[in-house]
């Protein structure tokens, strides 16, 4: 039976890393302590793109987005920084000076990587994308047979956690999701070293339904994801995946713009700090960016209603998203739910309680709701409504 994360922990507090520890070339002893991820939070909401060369950044900018996740393959770091901030747009990618020939991923150039620690631009570090896949030898998602272990991302974090920079990780979706994976899943997510987390979910472009009911609730993969992760990490800021394409011509299909809004809006309700679009194109063809018409013409209005209530989504004097209660969807709903097809949220603001609901189907229905003063409310399909108040939230 594996050691459990915790356990490797507590021992890892008492005793520098060696390469026994880990299995992995460690160029000396690491003196770095756990700290609180409260002290690294988003200072805003984050509008994400997934790997765009630096020809794209100019036009993800005027789309709205303010984040660029990892630089594309091939891609020169130094260049893609450099258009990052000619741009003003944010950036969060693997530091300078690691380690890669070795595949230790260890702090190699002390230098390099300091330089990256003094980039203003630079709201994070990005480790390892999806560890939990399997190596290439690998055939069940074990401690032995994923590509790095959660101990193996726990050594490379806290060595890069020695400047202060907030560190990033992404997770794939379907794993998350998988409960006969929470034991090592839950092990990913619970790193003291970790600041912010992620997961991938592309259910309409993988065949799937957008819908999934799991832990005694419908919602979203997304909806579900970072309430499990939330679970597991003690509430660390999350940002979803949301895919804009059908990235293999051979499965599944495009998602509709109401898809889109769906999946985005579902990621708000169950707390998201931020949202990552994955724009690719991988068959017939390659295209780092597939995104037909109508999905960007939704992303703007995505945009534009975030904007407008980015101050209740966000803490500004603190970072982060504010507390908020969520509704989840239930078919035997109480005080602590709303009734299927719908799921809310609630945030305290200074001027009162904000709410969020969105319809889950693609059809309408029809919300009463007495806590809210709801009555007979009309949602079109994958429909969200805001307010204040219920007169706010029932207007057209």
């Amino acid at each position: 039976m594996p050691v459990r994360r915790r356990q490797f922990l507590r021992l890892a507090s008492l005793l520098p890393f060696t390469e026994a520890a880990c299995g992995l070339s460690i160029p000396g002893a690491i003196a770095a302590e756990a700290r609180s991820f409260h002290g690294n939070l988003p200072p805003f909401f984050i509008t994400g793109i997934w790997q765009q060369p630096i020809e794209k950044i100019a036009l993800w900018k005027a789309r709205g987005v303010n984040t660029l996740f990892a630089v594309n393959g091939g891609g020169d770091v130094t260049q893609w920084t450099n258009e990052a901030n000619r741009q003003g747009v944010y950036m969060v990618r693997e530091p300078r000076g690691i380690d890669v020939s070795g595949a230790s991923f260890l702090v190699a150039d002390r230098a390099a990587f300091e330089l990256d620690l003094t980039e203003p631009g630079l709201l994070a570090f990005s480790l390892m994308d999806e560890p939990s896949n399997l190596k290439p030898e690998g055939k069940d998602i074990t401690y032995e047979e994923v590509l790095l272990k959660p101990d193996e991302i726990d050594v490379i974090a806290r060595d890069w956690s020695l400047g202060g920079k907030a560190l990033w990780i992404n997770h794939v979706g379907n794993h998350i999701n998988n409960v006969h994976l929470d034991g090592i899943m839950s092990d990913y997510a619970d790193s003291q070293y970790i600041d912010w987390l992620s997961h991938d979910c592309y259910p309409i472009a993988s065949g799937d339904t957008l819908l999934l009911e799991l832990n005694g609730y419908t919602s979203t993969h997304q909806g579900h994801a970072i309430d499990r992760i939330s679970r597991w990490s003690g509430d660390k800021p999350q940002f979803s995946f949301v895919g804009l394409t059908q990235y293999n011509g051979e499965v599944g299909r495009e998602p509709t713009p109401a898809e889109f809004r769906a999946q985005a809006w579902s990621s708000i309700i169950h707390g998201a700090t931020g949202l990552i679009y994955f724009s690719f194109k991988f068959s017939p063809e390659f295209s780092y960016d597939d995104a037909r018409p109508e999905i960007l013409r939704e992303m703007a209005v995505l945009h534009a209603q975030i904007d407008q209530i980015h101050d209740i989504l966000m803490d500004d004097a603190k970072g982060g998203r504010r507390p908020s209660r969520l509704l989840k969807s239930e078919s035997g709903w109480g005080a602590s739910g709303l009734p299927f097809p719908f799921e809310g949220c609630e945030i305290q603001t200074g001027r009162g309680a904000y709410k969020i609901v969105l319809n889950l189907l693609d059809d309408t229905a029809e919300l009463t709701y007495s806590p809210w003063d709801l009555s007979g409310v009309r949602f079109d399909p994958y429909q969200c409504r805001l307010g204040f108040v219920a007169a706010e939230m029932a207007s057209e």
